[in-house]
């Protein structure tokens, strides 16, 4: 008995058993090759579709920059360009 296989693969590929292995496998790879990114493209197309659906009902605003508001970016133009020399100052860079 000490040189006698355990596994008795005739019987294995006989059962079936090797090709349930096989069959779990492929269907795996089959899923994660093809069905899930397949169930991915047609999640991202649906959304897609419902947002164009609903970009219709959406009401854009345009409003003209005020004088306040023309102020407020020119003094934050003046402080990024400070920082900007400051920083030139210090780093040389």
């Amino acid at each position: 008995m000490a040189g006698k296989n355990i596994f008795n693969t005739n019987k294995l590929y006989r059962y079936g058993f090797v090709s349930l292995i096989a069959w779990i496998f492929m269907s795996f790879v089959v899923g994660w090759l093809f069905l899930i990114p397949a169930a991915v493209v047609g999640l991202l197309v649906y959304g897609y579709v419902a947002y164009m659906k609903e970009r219709k009902n959406r009401i854009s605003v345009a409003i003209k920059p005020t004088e306040a508001m023309k102020a407020l970016a020119r003094r934050e133009a003046e402080l990024e360009r400070e920082k900007k020399r400051l920083m030139f100052e210090e780093f040389g860079r």
